[in-house]
């Protein structure tokens, strides 16, 4: 189970507008509302990791389904490794 997920980018802008949705007037009152920082809260809004427990937290709070907004690891894009070419030489 990995230690932290994030939104897939295409959610973001669903978890922003569930903010005002489910009674929040800004991210500084969903924090204090989770006791999380407004740090957190802030990369979940943005699509930077969170902590597992706080991104299921945050979810809750805006009524929103973890399992459908968070991005895998296949949703990862990343660099593939470098290959190297063995050239023998004479």
């Amino acid at each position: 189970m990995p230690r932290s997920l994030c939104v897939h980018n295409n959610y973001i802008n669903k978890v922003k507008i569930a903010v005002t949705h489910n009674g929040y007037p800004s991210q500084r009152a969903l924090a204090y509302d989770t006791g999380l920082s407004l740090t957190t809260v802030s990369n979940f809004l943005t699509g930077k990791p969170v902590a597992y427990a706080n991104f299921e937290e945050l979810c809750r709070k805006l009524n929103l389904d973890w399992r459908e907004i968070a991005a895998t690891n296949e949703d990862v894009t990343s660099t593939p490794p470098h290959t190297y070419k063995y050239v023998k030489k004479n």
